[in-house]
């Protein structure tokens, strides 16, 4: 029996009792950590008796679908797993329950082997109302094999990945880089414009998209379609990785999160052959953190059952196995410390971020939803050519203005 094998069989006894409900209801979006989640209902099932009833929703959709359910009583979901991006929206609209509570009265979950930081990703107005699902900074990924034939080393800049992807491209070799230009760009653009040295709004949260830095960043977000690979223009978050895994392209700029999904040689050709590093830099050397919350929703029918099931999932005894399971690591430091750890999961330094580096998550505001469509709406039209891209952040900045003044109202 592996050491994760026995920890999981610690953790079952632990639960061996009763929780006096039934059933349970997940409310999942499809990622990595949703599949991880998943691995473990047998085992939770068996221990405890609690059928496990899932219902997964894609992103675009799925917070929405969340906020209208618990706004209307429905009680539809004792668990659910939102992006850190709504976290303010959540916490200003009473979606989640807070869990202060039961991490105190956890020992499994132990809060004390999460960094501050860590600790405080799932807090709003000073409640916690998100575990910690996942910990994403966003990284370089690069073809070790097409690069050593070049004689390429993944970029520290910006204009080093540039040429790179040239590179690749120019060699035959396969395309020359993936982002994500599709429905989810603003996962790759805004990293962009924060390291150009732009920003999304000011203090005062009036819009600054069409900035010198902005635009500059969106010129280089655009031009990089080059040396994409056929279908591009449209790859969302699993494409881009999808994609990558499965073609012949020289690098990626991607979530760390997803390497657990890359790890299964039925869909990645290239196993082996895939190298990591930090995120290219520009005139601002930025870390763009992201990742998954998971939590209880307001309305839960099963709180007590659904903690019960969170603790099982993401307690400190099922770290290891939550992990080799194919999730994102969670930031725990008995684990990103862990060396043993390493073979199979080389991004894990990454995620100790040099002090040097400015930290930027996604926008804490509750505007967010519609910050986020009116960009996602204009992207299209600016990466086609069909607007020119100052003309396109022009008008993007004076849709973001109402918007943005709602934040000054509260």
């Amino acid at each position: 029996m592996t050491r994760p094998r026995l920890l999981l069989a610690a953790s079952l006894a632990a639960l061996a009792t009763g929780a006096g409900a039934e059933s349970i209801s997940l409310y999942l979006i499809p990622s990595p950590s949703s599949s991880a989640i998943q691995s473990f209902i047998p085992a939770f099932t068996e221990a405890t008796g609690i059928e496990v009833v899932v219902t997964e929703t894609p992103y675009g959709e799925a917070h929405q679908k969340l906020l209208l359910s618990v706004q209307m009583g429905q009680g539809q979901y004792d668990v659910a797993q939102f992006d850190n991006t709504f976290l303010a929206p959540f916490g200003a609209a009473g979606v989640m329950r807070p869990l202060d509570d039961y991490i105190a009265a956890s020992p499994d979950y132990d809060i004390a082997d999460f960094s501050q930081g860590q600790q405080d990703y799932g807090k709003w107005g000073g409640q916690t109302l998100g575990l910690t699902l996942s910990t994403e900074p966003m990284i370089q990924w690069y073809r070790t094999d097409i690069y050593d034939q070049l004689g390429l080393e993944p970029a520290t800049t910006w204009e080093e990945f540039r040429a790179n992807a040239a590179a690749v491209e120019a060699s035959g070799l396969g395309d020359g880089v993936i982002l994500g230009w599709g429905r989810e760009a603003t996962w790759w653009w805004m990293p962009l414009v924060w390291s150009f040295g732009g920003q999304l709004y000011d203090e005062n949260f009036e819009p600054q998209v069409n900035s010198p830095e902005a635009v500059a960043a969106t010129e280089y977000f655009k031009d990089m379609l080059q040396y994409g690979p056929e279908g591009g223009l449209t790859a969302n978050g699993d494409d881009v990785t999808i994609k990558f895994v499965s073609g012949d392209i020289g690098a990626m700029i991607q979530y760390s999160g997803y390497w657990g999904s890359t790890l299964d040689p039925a869909t990645n050709p290239n196993l082996g052959n895939i190298g990591t590093a930090r995120m290219p830099v520009g005139p601002v050397d930025v870390t763009h953190l992201a990742g998954w919350n998971i939590g209880i929703p307001a309305d839960a029918p099963e709180p007590d059952a659904a903690w019960r099931f969170l603790e099982f999932v993401l307690g400190r005894s099922n770290a290891v196995a939550y992990l080799e399971s194919g999730a994102a690591a969670i930031g725990r430091t008995s684990i990103t410390g862990n060396a043993d750890l390493l073979a199979t999961n080389p991004y894990l330094p990454l995620l100790s971020i040099p002090a040097t580096s400015r930290i930027e998550r996604y926008p804490q505001i509750r505007t967010w939803p519609e910050v986020e469509k009116a960009i996602l709406d204009v992207m299209p039209a600016i990466l086609t050519g069909e607007v020119e891209v100052q003309a396109g952040l022009d008008a993007l900045n004076e849709t973001l203005r109402p918007i943005l003044a709602q934040e000054r109202a509260q």
